[in-house]
């Protein structure tokens, strides 16, 4: 059956123009919806997105998260895009039935500082809508921004400003496409401390800066990497009594109609197990069902960047970097089987395996020292990827005035680019990137870059994709137009090798978690709580700590 087959066409009417669209169904909010965040498509040849789809698509997955890299879609100025990447990978969603969450972030140079720098709302405005004009019916979901609570997406962290952009956005986005769900806050779970604002206060002032009316969800991206999300109801500022705070906070502005998306939620392999990993998971699935407010989950991310890795971003995948299966491939797989008729009948009950001190502090350190890196190898990347399209304009035009073709030069030059995996020297934006994951005893930034696939050129494809509304009102068609610019019921996580070679390198599994309910006996004794107010309390009312949320 070909996409035209398969897909419903109607035309829409956005004067002065109407443009067909393809029509994908909404994404449904309930938290038996399971899918998967995955930033790093943006860095990936054609055919490596296919693959990954792909396999995701063998999974159960219906449902997925991507990146809108502005700083990449929009390098040269607020009057030219690049499409090509982007049109892409939306279109290969769609080409199996893909339902896509998109997170709108990435600073360009000339509307601010790069990657994590404040825009003029009416700016960022301007590029949320043309989005929306663009892949209007064919996206379900705009997230406005990454993590804006950690300064590795957002710095300084100002709530009102935040709010200024999301209230600009919002009906930007609603103008293109009254279908489309706006998502606010996309906040890491991190206490506030030095560069960090908690996510609970930083609703609260958003609230108070006038939010109200400008989203249809709010996300959070529950991460921790030693307390499993079930386990964390005695311990301060854990996922799971943020979570519980924020949905307070929206009952009592009159928002308790309103879903709290969990849009990542993963654990790096690198340091910790795979049995923990593919546990953490099920864990968090199954507790979420019963939280008040839940709506959607995804979870972080398809494949590894770079499997064992130094860096944790390297080590979020689904599967390995060869596509060899984790076990949390059988758990995901299984659970969403599960969950497709509208509930959970076989919850996770554990067992949970627990890091070991030595390896909470070990994860603690690579974070700091990757956080302290990032940003500014994001920059210089950002200014390195412009300098070599520059160099390349040039060699094009003097080989056009030789008589050579530059696209027979390519050619022999692709052919020689290794994979993409193996030769990426840091993570884009994973969508956990920047999360300190809510550590208590520091809050260690991770910044993430922006996305762009610099190592692999673009594959020939297959134009499939609708037709597109241009920001000056033309129509163009296909993927590659307008580039004017460049348990027992589950498996077991002890029954599966944690690594390729087949080792298993599993901490022993000291506690059994009953994954229905807040367990009181969670051991935190291995970090020293650095912020001990309650969860609902405004920790950092000046604003100017920054979270260290992911992407």
């Amino acid at each position: 059956m070909t996409f035209a087959d398969r897909v419903e066409y109607t035309t829409v009417t956005t004067a002065p123009y109407s443009i067909p669209v393809v029509l994908v169904a909404s994404i449904d909010q309930s938290p038996t919806t399971l899918g998967v965040a995955d930033s790093n498509l943006y860095l990936l040849s054609d055919a490596e997105i296919a693959r990954t789809l792909d396999e995701l698509q063998a999974m159960g997955v219906k449902d997925i998260r991507i990146g809108a890299p502005w700083i990449y879609i929009q390098p040269d100025g607020p009057d030219s895009y690049d499409w090509e990447k982007l049109d892409t990978i939306v279109d290969a969603a769609q080409e199996r039935d893909m339902n896509i969450v998109m997170v709108v972030s990435g600073t360009p140079s000339w509307a601010g500082f790069p990657i994590n720098g404040h825009v003029d709302p009416d700016v960022y405005a301007t590029f949320a809508g043309t989005l929306a004009t663009r892949y209007q019916g064919g996206v379900s979901a705009y997230e406005i921004w990454n993590e804006p609570n950690g300064f590795a997406f957002y710095n300084p962290v100002d709530p009102e400003a935040y709010t200024a952009m999301l209230k600009a956005a919002y009906p930007a986005i609603k103008a293109a496409d009254p279908d489309a769900v706006v998502i606010a806050g996309v906040l890491g779970a991190v206490p506030t401390g030095l560069g960090t604002l908690s996510p609970v206060t930083f609703v609260q002032r958003m609230y108070a800066a006038g939010a109200k009316d400008s989203f249809d969800a709010l996300s959070y991206h529950p991460y921790h990497y030693w307390t499993a999300f079930s386990e964390g109801g005695d311990v301060t500022d854990s996922p799971i009594n943020q979570m519980t705070a924020i949905y307070a906070l929206m009952v009592a502005n009159g928002d308790g109609d309103l879903k709290i998306w969990a849009t990542e939620y993963g654990l790096p392999t690198g340091q910790l197990s795979e049995a923990q990993q593919a546990a953490y998971i099920a864990d968090l699935i199954t507790r979420w069902q019963t939280m008040d407010g839940a709506g959607p989950i995804f979870i972080y991310s398809a494949r590894d960047s770079n499997t064992g890795s130094w860096d944790a971003e390297d080590n979020f995948g689904l599967f390995r970097t060869d596509w060899t299966a984790k076990p949390a491939v059988a758990v995901v797989t299984a659970m969403i089987a599960d969950l497709a008729d509208g509930k959970l009948d076989n919850p996770f009950t554990g067992p949970i395996p627990q890091p070991s001190v030595l390896t909470v502090l070990s994860v603690i350190a690579v974070q700091f020292v990757a956080g302290v890196l990032r940003v500014p190898l994001g920059i210089l990347k950002t200014g390195f990827d412009a300098f070599t399209g520059l160099v390349t304009d040039i060699v094009n035009s003097v080989l056009g005035l030789l008589g050579v073709s530059p696209a027979s030069t390519a050619a022999k030059a692709t052919a020689a680019v290794p994979d993409t995996a193996a030769v990426q020297s840091f993570s884009i934006a994973s969508e956990q990137e920047a999360s300190v994951v809510n550590n208590p005893v520091v809050n260690d930034p991770v910044v993430s870059t922006p996305e762009k696939n610099t190592t692999t050129a673009p594959e020939p494809t297959d134009s499939k994709s609708t037709a597109r509304n241009e920001p000056d009102g033309s129509k163009t068609n296909g993927s590659n137009t307008n580039n004017t610019t460049i348990n027992s019921q589950y498996p077991s996580p002890e029954s599966t090798p944690n690594e390729p070679d087949g080792s298993d390198d599993d901490p022993p599994a000291d506690e059994t978690s009953d994954a229905t309910a807040d367990h009181g006996d969670t051991t935190t004794d291995t970090t020293t709580e650095n912020d001990t107010t309650d969860s609902t309390t405004d920790h950092d009312s000046d604003g100017e700590g920054s979270s260290t949320a992911t992407e």
